[in-house]
């Protein structure tokens, strides 16, 4: 029974740990999605940009910048590198399906977003997730050399809801 214990205690304090260094961005009405990396609890938000309630910006329907967690939580506009290296998206519209967008992050671009406004009128991120395609909510990048002006990405998870039954969908892959 001790031992038991010792390992749900151990787990839950495992668990409080992963939470502090990976806090969850805050609310937004518009949030796509976001990108955690192992290497410090920063963040890249990816946000809608509506020009009205159901609409996305003809240009730039896509909003990309940091949330830094220093000595306080603030935004940050990506620099150029980080824009045309890593986190940048390039948008053009889909010309199968009005007001929405096929999106291509940097550092990705064989995996091609579609974001456009749902049937409730909420801003969404569609991916094929292991499959599947559904909504995208979080991406976690494992990195190795973390320290390195460079480091190197180990795996990538992508966390996202199925569309049809609601239920989480999940795929870690290697770049």
């Amino acid at each position: 029974m001790k031992r038991i214990f010792l390992v749900i205690l151990l787990t839950v304090n495992a668990l409080q740990l992963l939470a502090q260094k990976y806090p969850a961005p805050p609310a937004s009405p518009n949030r796509l999605f976001y990108i955690q990396r192992s290497n410090n609890a920063h963040m890249v938000i990816y946000d809608a940009n509506l020009v009205n309630a159901k609409t996305l910006h003809y240009e730039n329907p896509v909003n990309v910048y940091w949330i830094r967690y220093d000595e306080t939580t603030h935004k940050q506009k990506l620099n150029a590198v980080e824009k045309a290296l890593a986190y940048g998206v390039e948008a053009e519209r889909n010309s199968k399906e009005k007001d929405s967008f096929d999106v291509k992050i940097a550092a990705l671009k064989k995996r091609i977003l579609k974001v456009k406004i749902n049937d409730l009128g909420k801003p969404i991120a569609l991916i094929q997730i292991n499959g599947i395609e559904g909504q995208l909510c979080k991406v976690f990048v494992q990195l190795e050399n973390e320290d390195a002006l460079k480091p190197t990405v180990k795996y990538i998870e992508l966390f996202g809801k199925n569309l049809s039954t609601g239920e989480a969908i999940y795929e870690k892959f290697v770049p």
